[in-house]
């Protein structure tokens, strides 16, 4: 009988072959995956009592692996594998839940040591019962805490308690904003969307509706035919002591869950309430970053990310993309005239008005001072000055601060470059933007300009 089941991922297959020869040798059953991918789908369908990983695969690293893996099976131990391993790598996949790590190339002693120690240790924790639920309850509960993604927690809470309590069907509803209805983030069990919302449908309209709102762990040995499924666990998330969703399980009809399965989907809803703290805390700090202060748009931080990701999707998928520079023509004087505070809610009124100018998928930033810049996804140069003419004589028409008795009156140059005919990479699409903003401030001002060819700079990559 082999000593244990052993999944081995690496791209190399020098190196699979390696760790597969020394563990066999240890007795073990071995398989391998060259990619994340292979994989997680080798981890959906068979039990492992320990995956050696790779940290760096050219489709998925070695670290979302391991992230996946947990939600599928929160106690398979886990060693990652690096050639570029430092502290902070080692660090990350230790809180992801690896049990340890090596680096490259192999020692296979050493090898060998940490694969038999990381085994027995795991077999030691399963033979004794209490031991074996308290460290899946411990698994679960690090898999949760290191969420801090919104659309991750949703489907983190709904695996978490699909391993502890346990059960075959599962889907969650939250409350995507204060005071808005719930609604289905996740589900698993079932593969079409439409199944799982009219389930989520049916669970909110019979039990999660009206006065009497569920607070804590709710066990439903029989829930109404509708769901045509087996006893039923409700499980309360809150955010700042407030309900913000539920997490229901569904055991397989015959099944019952016990007050030991309660008890454990209570510790992991107290979890999984902290959890949803924490990630409410670090997308507001992240707002912070990244979103101006004076008109709530993002600021020039977010588009030295944005602009470089939506190029490289335009390139994958042969679209076209256009880029807005806008400067309010002689807003110094408006500060002169009226002083900065007058100033500052100009801004944020055309801040507004540019958001409503364009789609909800186009990205309006605020460059810096009285300088706007738009990132037009899928649009060509055609429909970039349809789009910013549009922008400038809304600008021109417009009575600012109105409301507030006043009638300010602003112009607007827009610049427009291209990709991919203008340019290639951000750094020169951005410039050229810019460029041709200028050039319509220096002619005349309230004009949109768009780059030539002739703009280019001598070592544009295009």
């Amino acid at each position: 009988m082999p000593k244990g089941k052993v999944l081995v991922v690496d791209d190399s297959m020098l190196s699979r072959v390696f760790c597969k020869d020394i563990l066999m040798e240890e007795g073990y059953e071995v398989k391998t995956a060259s990619t994340g991918i292979d994989a997680l789908e080798m981890i959906e369908h068979d039990n492992f009592d320990l995956v050696v990983s790779d940290l760096v695969m050219p489709d998925i690293n070695g670290d979302e692996v391991l992230k996946r893996a947990k939600q599928i099976q929160a106690t398979t131990s886990f060693i990652i594998m690096t050639a570029y391993a430092s502290i902070d790598t080692a660090i990350e996949c230790l809180k992801s839940g690896a049990s340890d790590y090596l680096t490259k190339p192999l020692n296979p002693e050493e090898f060998k040591i940490l694969v038999n120690r990381t085994i027995e240790q795991k077999r030691l924790f399963e033979e004794n019962i209490g031991l074996k639920r308290l460290l899946k309850l411990y698994e679960v509960s690090r898999l949760i805490s290191s969420c801090l993604d919104y659309d991750r927690f949703y489907e983190i809470a709904l695996h978490s308690l699909l391993q502890v309590p346990g059960g075959s069907i599962g889907f969650s509803v939250f409350s995507p904003k204060e005071g808005s209805p719930l609604i289905l983030m996740a589900w698993r069990g079932t593969s079409r969307e439409s199944t799982a919302k009219e389930m989520a449908g049916n669970l909110i309209k019979s039990y999660l509706s009206g006065p009497n709102i569920i607070t804590e762990v709710t066990f439903i040995p029989e829930p109404e035919d509708i769901f045509g499924k087996g006893p039923l666990l409700i499980i309360p998330v809150k955010s700042k002591g407030e309900i913000s969703g539920y997490v229901a399980i569904f055991k397989s009809p015959g099944d019952q869950y016990t007050d030991s399965d309660i008890e454990n989907a209570s510790f992991i809803s107290e979890q999984a309430s902290l959890t949803l703290d924490n990630v409410h805390l670090y997308n507001h700090a992240k707002d912070l970053i990244y979103i101006d202060e004076l008109t709530r748009l993002h600021n020039v931080r977010y588009m030295e990310e944005a602009l470089p990701n939506e190029i490289k999707r335009a390139k994958r998928f042969n679209l076209n993309l256009s880029l807005l520079f806008i400067d309010i023509d002689l807003f110094k004087a408006i500060n002169d005239n009226y002083g900065h505070n007058i100033g500052n809610k100009v801004l944020f009124e055309v801040a507004h008005l540019l958001k409503k100018s364009v789609r909800d998928i186009d990205i309006v930033i605020r460059y810096g001072g009285d300088e706007f810049t738009i990132i037009l996804i899928e649009t060509p140069p055609t429909g970039a000055m349809i789009i910013a003419d549009r922008i400038r004589v809304s600008i021109e028409g417009r009575n600012f601060l109105s409301e507030e008795g006043m009638a300010i009156k602003l112009t607007a140059t827009l610049g427009i470059a291209s990709f991919p005919e203008h340019a290639m990479d951000k750094e020169t699409l951005t410039l050229l933007a810019d460029k041709a903003m200028y050039k319509g401030k220096a002619a005349s001002r309230n004009v949109v300009n768009i780059a030539t060819k002739c703009d280019q700079p001598l070592n544009a990559n295009l």
